[in-house]
């Protein structure tokens, strides 16, 4: 019987830990929301867990919906947390940062965000 509740509870607090080791988003340049004056040359998003650039992507795009960085995800010096991809010269106006990223424990998660780039 205690062998069998045992199993239950392991059984009920493994989903519990596999949710947590999916990669999140951290921190952002430029950040989730910012308006910025200086035009940003890349955006780096820092993960809360290693991701592989070979099988994950930053896509950024312009208000019309033209997609506007180089398609070159690489890790940053940090190491294996930050993922980074150059942007092609912007102008002013609403970005979208989609990204799609595999973390080093095999879990795909997505997610986007805005930024805002002003004229200075």
């Amino acid at each position: 019987m205690l062998s069998r509740l045992l199993l239950l509870i392991a059984l009920l607090a493994a989903p519990t830990g596999a949710a947590l080791a999916h990669a999140q988003l951290r921190a952002a340049s430029p950040a989730v929301g910012a308006t910025v004056t200086t035009t940003p040359t890349e955006i780096a998003i820092t993960f809360s867990e290693g991701v592989e650039p070979k099988f994950s992507s930053i896509e950024v795009r312009d208000d019309s919906g033209a997609r506007i960085d180089n398609a070159d995800p690489h890790n940053g010096s940090e190491g294996q947390t930050k993922l980074i991809v150059s942007l092609l010269p912007l102008r002013p106006g609403v970005y979208t940062v989609r990204w799609q990223v595999l973390s080093v424990d095999t879990h795909r998660t997505t997610g986007s965000y805005r930024f805002t780039l002003s004229a200075p």
